[in-house]
């Protein structure tokens, strides 16, 4: 007799055990198919915003071309491509400090990559050109700093092909 009801008393507690394992596997199932969904949604997210970015970069839109790549940045930070890209884009905006930081930024994902290199040597020497001015500015035209930086400047505009002495006396 006093078996029969410890079975009675059992089987109710195996029930509820089985009964909170079954939802429980239920509810993982249901959280992981929503994982799976958000999953999904958010690489479609992306390449959406890939695509707008790339678009506004085909097109020139340079400020656009900052804001969409930098949003790309948040999701996928270890694209040299969308860094290069912000880079570029500050470098036509004439942002050179912006444009070495995403540089550095791309870099640092792909240091051998010639093209980003070559993009930032080019920006550090106008950002170099920027110093040369400012020395020209607080120099008199006789002071040996101001001729150097003169004879500097026509060195970086021979290098970069552009004529930076019309941009002086402007």
């Amino acid at each position: 007799m006093t078996e029969k009801i410890y079975l009675k008393i059992g089987r109710p507690k195996m029930n509820h055990f089985k009964l909170l394992l079954l939802l429980f596997t239920v509810l993982n199932a249901a959280c992981n198919n929503q994982n799976v969904k958000s999953n999904a949604n958010m690489q479609t997210n992306i390449a959406e915003l890939q695509q707008i970015a790339d678009t506004a970069y085909n097109n020139e839109r340079w400020e656009d071309v900052i804001n969409y790549y930098t949003k790309l940045t948040n999701q996928t930070p270890n694209d040299a491509k969308i860094w290069y890209r912000i880079g570029n884009a500050y470098a036509h905006l004439n942002q050179t400090k912006s444009a070495i930081d995403a540089y550095q930024n791309a870099l640092l994902i792909s240091p051998n990559n010639s093209m980003i290199l070559h993009n930032m040597g080019i920006t550090q020497l106008k950002e170099s050109t920027k110093t040369f001015l400012t020395v020209k500015k607080y120099t008199d035209d006789n002071d040996p700093l101001n001729i150097r930086a003169q004879l500097v400047i026509n060195a970086i505009s021979i290098l970069l092909y552009k004529e930076f002495k019309i941009e002086i006396e402007n």
